[in-house]
């Protein structure tokens, strides 16, 4: 959903020091041909919300990202955690959804 970057005076592998990238701020800019505008149409005003990624370090990610371009635009005021379903899967094939539910 996003990519992730140091500002531009942090940029010249000829002028910055990596150790000083640990304690570098980061910039996260929506991806080209990013979807945030999408997710934030449909999620706009929405009672729920499912997250439905895949269950690794990515995809866990990809879920945060997506919480934190969309979950202030749902319906309601207050913590809307509570609305938030994470759906876990490993494989897409019908016996194993059927599995799962």
């Amino acid at each position: 959903v996003f990519n992730v970057d140091f500002p531009s005076e942090f940029q010249s592998w000829d002028t910055v020091d990596p150790a000083e990238l640990f304690h570098a701020p980061v910039v996260k800019k929506p991806c080209k041909g990013s979807v945030v505008k999408h997710l934030q149409e449909i999620t706009k005003g929405a009672d729920f919300m499912v997250l439905w990624m895949d269950c690794d370090r990515e995809g866990e990610n990809i879920n945060f990202e997506v919480l934190e371009c969309c979950m202030h635009l749902m319906a309601g005021s207050g913590s809307k955690f509570d609305r938030v379903y994470r759906a876990h899967f490993s494989a897409i094939n019908p016996s194993d959804i059927k599995k799962a539910c």
